[in-house]
């Protein structure tokens, strides 16, 4: 009997502290699931990676919320990008940005030429247009070893991603 009225005080305070805590994050309307990805506009491509026609269908990924957090596994070389929701948006619409990267990838493109790099560099940013559908800017950097200077290069899009099997919302400019 002692033992329970020493603990209900923290039980009652670990209980508040959790209740508390479930209340600051904010709730977002973009939909978790498989998303496929166009693009809308090449800014740059130093790698030759896409031949560019209008609404070229890019990497299709897969977008994962917990909060603040957000996650994607994309195709291209199946990177895990991380990143969150940002605050101060000018707009009404949820802006979030993801980073990420993988290691030790060969750039595509003939089989003699083929370049080897040390690291494939992501970042994603997002402005989520309705509940199935977010546009932004991807960014594709490799980052390429000592002995093969010439296969440094980048690629800037902007992109629509729409949930897999779903219309857009509107389509971007």
């Amino acid at each position: 009997m002692a033992a329970t009225r020493l603990f209900r005080p923290l039980l009652m305070s670990a209980l508040a502290l959790t209740l508390f805590g479930m209340g600051c994050t904010r709730a977002y309307i973009q939909k978790v699931g498989l998303y496929e990805f166009k693009a809308v506009e090449l800014i740059r491509d130093d790698c030759g990676m896409l031949a560019f026609s209008p609404e070229e269908a890019l990497w299709d990924g897969e977008l994962l919320i917990f909060g603040e957090v957000v996650r994607m596994r994309y195709g291209l070389q199946d990177a895990l990008l991380v990143g969150r929701f940002l605050d101060g948006s000018a707009s009404d619409n949820d802006v979030f940005s993801m980073d990420g990267s993988v290691a030790n990838v060969s750039l595509p493109g003939d089989e003699e030429a083929r370049c080897f790099v040390d690291q494939l560099k992501l970042h994603m940013e997002g402005t989520t247009q309705c509940d199935r559908q977010f546009d932004g800017v991807l960014s594709v950097r490799y980052e390429q070893r000592i002995q093969q200077p010439g296969c440094a290069c980048q690629l800037w899009v902007r992109y629509q991603a729409v949930e897999k099997g779903k219309s857009p919302c509107y389509s971007s400019p």
